[in-house]
């Protein structure tokens, strides 16, 4: 293992019934008016909004409301948020939603307190100073709740990216899992997928001083294959939700990357941000496609964390290490398939004609990745593996 140092600030609050201790903590802080923030209609039937309306007013604590907030965020709704903070006396945010929700509100806590343009931020500028953010999350996928990354789009550069900032980790989070027995079942898959796509990009970076990190790794994968059939069937199982719900905070709260050479490899992430950005793909979408193409072009010249995740996970032990590196990938989307998720970019309605203009998207940065460094050529081929 690496030395490292492994830090993580955010408090959360989890089970039943919780969501009033959001008000709570903004008493404590002595914070008096908050933007509450959120997407669309989902924390009105799930009942989240109705709570934490409630919690606020209890504590005497403003509460304006900014709702919209979009599935793959764009940078055009922080603007506005940017804006209507500045004219105010807001002192924190108040996401309640899942992780479009939480990026965005990271987002615009930070250019809330700066004088530019909150893109800059995506473009490598450093967060100096961000409003404290307490959150509820209604739907778990991200990890955005417990750290300090964003990920938001600008479609007019053609861009979806990321910041990250140790200012810009929720300072509490309020996870109660029986909000999220309304989920679509999409939601329950894509997110799921996520979740997996998260730990995936952690066990299969190739490093091989990092052994028993992975196998915590393992662990999450298998549990992640029994939790989301087990809540397609039923949505409203408390444990089965529960788990699924931490699951998705581990899985990118930073833990699975201590002892690595690198944080992971987020080439499929990578790969799949240019799905979502041209053409709206939902994002765990874009990973069940993304993930498997990526793994069958590089598990001939790199089979050993492939061969290792089909032996921990999916019992495969015959065969050379590349044929059950090969196995290994296969039942990884035997089971994509098996939650109704799509494998290919003809499922997404993705024409063989935009395969080239994916690339170009995806490669615009330079080469990326830890397992290999993809460049232009290499990210063609992917695509057209994912076809």
């Amino acid at each position: 293992m690496k030395d490292f140092t492994w830090w993580n600030p955010t408090k959360v609050h989890f089970g039943r019934g919780t969501i009033a201790r959001i008000a709570d903590e903004l008493e404590a802080a002595e914070i008096r008016s908050v933007l509450l923030l959120y997407g669309g209609k989902a924390i009105f039937k799930n009942g989240a909004y109705a709570q934490v309306a409630e919690a606020l007013t209890q504590k005497g604590i403003v509460f304006p409301e900014l709702g919209g907030v979009r599935p793959n965020p764009r940078i055009d709704k922080v603007r506005e948020a940017v804006a209507r903070i500045r004219a105010s006396r807001i002192e924190a945010i108040v996401p309640v939603g899942g992780g479009s929700v939480f990026d965005s509100a990271k987002a615009i806590a930070a250019g809330a307190c700066y004088e530019g343009d909150a893109w800059d931020f995506f473009e490598g500028r450093k967060v100096e100073k961000a409003l404290p953010i307490f959150g509820v999350l209604t739907a778990s996928a991200t990890s955005s709740e417990v750290n300090g990354i964003a990920v938001v789009s600008n479609p007019e550069r053609e861009a979806k990216t990321s910041m990250n900032s140790p200012l810009l980790y929720p300072r509490v989070a309020v996870i109660d899992p029986s909000l999220q027995f309304t989920l679509p079942e999409t939601q329950t898959v894509y997110g799921g997928i996520d979740i997996m796509a998260h730990v995936l990009e952690r066990v299969l970076d190739g490093d091989a001083g990092v052994e028993m990190v992975d196998e915590q790794g393992y662990a999450l994968i298998r549990s992640m294959i029994r939790l989301i059939p087990e809540l397609l069937e039923e949505p409203e199982d408390y444990e089965a939700r529960a788990e699924y719900a931490w699951a998705g905070s581990l899985a990118h709260n930073g833990f699975l990357s201590c002892g690595r050479a690198a944080r992971g490899d987020f080439s499929s992430h990578r790969l799949g941000h240019s799905l979502s950005l041209l053409f709206d793909t939902p994002h765990g979408a874009s990973l069940s496609v993304m993930m498997p193409a990526w793994g069958r072009y590089l598990c001939e010249r790199h089979p050993t964390p492939f061969a290792r995740l089909a032996e921990a996970v999916f019992d495969v032990f015959d065969g050379s290490e590349e044929e059950r590196a090969l196995e290994g990938i296969e039942l990884l989307e035997d089971f994509f398939r098996s939650v109704g998720a799509p494998t290919t970019l003809r499922e997404l309605k993705i024409e063989e004609s935009d395969i080239e203009r994916l690339a170009a998207n995806a490669s615009a940065g330079g080469g990326f990745g830890v397992l290999k460094n993809l460049d232009a050529k290499d990210v063609l081929e992917i695509y057209k593996l994912a076809y």
